[in-house]
């Protein structure tokens, strides 16, 4: 429950603290199941304190889809067995995930398991419980009855457009390596990107590539006044220069070594997206990471261009949005 002030607080009046947890979606079907596996193989997250979650719903989505159009008596005792029946499969994932994570070496004390019966609607619902101040949000691109031919599902876009305050984490497919790019772009978006990156893994053992992408800078190739642009090209790696080493600097101060931390830096290219994407490949990282909102984003839009088309583009990586 929350008081007058806003603070989160226990049916005992005391106060709840979420900054260490996070808080995972799950829907009940297998696909939600490989966002266990991930917790199960990132090893940086072993300590934190895991909140396996579901939106409980005691009848199938169409019923919703109809605006709670009355069922016939034969219908509805159908539907409440759907209901039942329902409830026990999803209690029987939650242990499994459960199960699963302690043999990954998970605290069990450290691991709850909420299901809340929908109120708003399944999106909503989550976005109501992860701005209740937990360290991140996980979730699947795609979950139960997504079409294979859709990159993301109505709930994910739903919860990323939405989702300001609290870092969404959108699990990949791509195997665990413990190998993470930052985009770097100069922005406190990007900045706040490096600094959870750097609390996550803390004195863990994970590779970090910090990138930054500049486009255009080949245009001027044959131009008898390139010369005219070396002060402002002088001034924009500077600038690159010191955000790394910023960069850099917050990774090493929570505990990753100096020799884990690698730079790339990327020109001439179209689409910093498309670039991000192929970097990761290339250097084969699983995991992006990015800010919400870059330099020339602009606050018309909830979440910025860059980071949007990164989730598109890099399917299968794990991509962080912070």
């Amino acid at each position: 429950m929350t008081d007058k002030l806003g603070i989160q607080k226990d049916s005992n009046n005391q106060i709840v603290d979420n900054s260490n947890k996070i808080l995972v979606a799950l829907d009940g079907s297998e696909r939600s199941m490989k966002t266990v596996e991930y917790l199960y193989d990132f090893e940086p997250f072993r300590n934190k304190e895991i909140v396996l979650f579901h939106i409980f719903s005691d009848v199938p989505e169409s019923y919703w889809d109809m605006g709670k159009t009355p069922f016939t008596r034969n219908g509805a005792a159908k539907i409440k067995g759907w209901g039942v029946q329902r409830k026990i499969t999803m209690d029987e994932f939650m242990e499994r995930a459960k199960s699963m994570l302690i043999s990954a070496g998970y605290k069990p004390e450290a691991i709850t398991i909420n299901i809340k019966v929908r109120n708003k609607g399944i999106a909503r619902d989550i976005i109501a419980e992860a701005g209740k101040g937990y360290f991140a949000l996980l979730l699947r691109r795609r979950g139960y009855g997504a079409l294979l031919h859709m990159i993301m599902g109505s709930t994910t876009t739903k919860i990323v457009e939405k989702l300001y305050a609290t870092p969404v984490l959108i699990a990949g497919l791509n195997k665990i390596r413990h190998s993470i790019l930052i985009g770097l772009d100069g922005s406190d978006g990007s900045e706040h990107a490096v600094e959870f990156t750097a609390k996550t893994i803390a004195k863990g053992h994970c590779r970090v590539v910090l990138c930054t992408v500049l486009r255009d800078f080949d245009i001027y190739a044959g131009d008898r006044n390139r010369t005219d642009m070396s002060d402002c090209v002088d001034c924009v790696f500077d600038d690159v220069e010191t955000s790394m080493r910023r960069a850099s600097e917050i990774l090493q101060k929570y505990g990753t070594k100096a020799s884990d931390i690698e730079r790339k830096i990327i020109t001439g290219v179209g689409t910093r997206a498309g670039a991000i994407t192929r970097a990761a490949e290339e250097e084969k990282c699983d995991t992006i990471v990015l800010g919400r909102r870059g330099l020339s984003n602009v606050n018309d839009f909830d979440i910025g261009r860059v980071s949007w088309k990164v989730i598109h583009t890099a399917r299968e990586k794990t991509v962080w949005i912070i």
